[in-house]
């Protein structure tokens, strides 16, 4: 069983290990990210529908 000073230390060293690497990734992490979005998921493009035309409908120009 462990007793209070064991955790303790087991506390002290994760916050000595991690808080160092947690900083040191600060800097690193977004350009590891927004590489893997790049590689791995595709983008996704919206196309246009473009414009309705009628060509059998013409206008009316006695009404301008």
């Amino acid at each position: 069983m462990m007793n209070i000073t064991d955790i303790a230390q087991l506390v002290l060293l994760c916050a000595v290990i991690f808080i160092p690497l947690g900083y040191s990734a600060h800097h690193w992490l977004p350009r590891l990210t927004a590489l893997i979005r790049l590689l791995f998921l595709k983008p996704r493009y919206v196309k246009s529908a473009g414009t309705l035309r009628r060509s059998s409908v013409k206008a009316d120009h006695r009404h301008d």
